[in-house]
């Protein structure tokens, strides 16, 4: 799993506002056996909330619909959770995706 390939994880166990189900995942990252990732959702009026993303269905991506990214909801999973991979985000997009990151964990990567 490497960063902006598209997985199909196992969310099964999710509580409360957090992501439920098999549902595709934007992976950000991989150390010390585990994997972390933004879920993604077909609702898109879920394009309301801050720090969430459109992404729109291509061959590239491998998904069956438009999808918004809940950047807000990064979570870190064991490998057994990913099923398969369906494809991989276009550079473009995962740039917006990690300026959000950026935003959300008020992380200032300019130099002084």
């Amino acid at each position: 799993m490497k960063k902006g390939e598209l997985w199909v994880v196992d969310l099964s166990d999710g509580k409360g506002h957090e992501q439920k189900g098999e549902r595709p995942a934007l992976v950000l990252s991989k150390a010390n056996g585990l994997c972390t990732v933004i879920p993604l959702t077909k609702n898109l009026n879920s394009a309301r909330f801050s720090f969430a993303e459109l992404i729109e269905q291509t061959p590239e991506n491998g998904l069956t619909t438009d999808s918004i990214a809940l950047v807000f909801q990064i979570v870190s999973l064991d490998d057994c959770r990913f099923k398969r991979k369906t494809g991989v985000l276009s550079k473009q997009k995962q740039d917006t995706i990690d300026r959000l990151i950026q935003e959300m964990l008020k992380i200032n990567t300019q130099q002084k």
